[in-house]
């Protein structure tokens, strides 16, 4: 069996999505591997070259969208790009037949995504216990597209609708989880699994996620903080 990645990225994240794209190629069975997918919304041509030149499995969706952390932390720019993730997964499930893992780019790999696919389930989603909001949007794994489409339908379009500035995708999972949990199998990942945020990894870790803890004005600030700040350079510089 193969899988599919799929991701999102406009200029302001590019060197996040260096690492997360890299650190895919460098740890993957790419023989497991069928697509990752990037959904474009703001890259460079020249970004968008290098990536298409690093590896045949990439695969470029155009959007249009010319977003570049506008607003910073939770802006305009931001906004959009969430909001898009939940109508490209949509898109892309109804089209293919094999499993599809929707991650953030401000991720790193670091050992083979395929094993993933052997905890099962219609769909996987990353559990965070003791939050309010259960299920975080930046791991969903979609394991037999034709049954998790009507859920991705729901997710997306409680994402859409949802109004505010903060992160909008992770309470719209979390209420979709609530609703289909009885007609689903679906299998809660635990974040140190999928999603390992505070240095450094674990054995069993295989994603780190470089997520914001705080807002800020610009991608470099933001970088600093999540990257530099929480001790994970060394982890990085073999991606950049």
């Amino acid at each position: 069996m193969k899988y599919n990645i799929q991701t999102t990225s406009d200029h302001s994240y590019f060197n996040f999505l260096k690492i997360f794209v890299n650190s895919i190629l460098t740890n993957c069975n790419l023989e497991h591997l069928n697509k990752i997918y990037i959904i474009n919304t703001g890259m460079t041509d020249d970004e968008v070259i290098y990536l298409t030149e690093r590896s045949n499995h990439i695969e470029i969706i155009e959007t249009g969208l010319k977003t570049n952390f506008k607003g910073g932390t939770w802006g305009e720019d931001w906004q959009l790009n969430v909001k898009g993730k939940t109508h490209y997964l949509y898109e892309l499930v109804s089209k293919i037949e094999e499993p599809l893992l929707m991650l953030d780019s401000d991720m790193m790999i670091v050992k083979d995504l395929y094993p993933l696919t052997q905890f099962g389930g219609d769909l996987q989603v990353c559990v965070r216990p003791g939050n309010s909001v259960k299920y975080i949007g930046s791991y969903f794994f979609s394991m037999n597209p034709s049954k998790s489409l009507p859920f991705i339908e729901e997710w997306r379009n409680l994402t859409q609708t949802s109004e505010g500035k903060a992160a909008h995708e992770s309470p719209a999972l979390t209420k979709t989880v609530e609703k289909y949990k009885s007609e689903l199998n679906i299998i809660e990942l635990e974040q140190d699994i999928v999603n390992r945020i505070s240095y450094p990894l674990l054995d069993k870790t295989i994603i780190v996620h470089f997520k914001g803890t705080k807002l800020s004005d610009n991608i470099e600030e933001s970088m600093q903080s999540r990257i530099i700040n929480r001790g994970w350079k060394p982890e990085i510089l073999k991606y950049v």
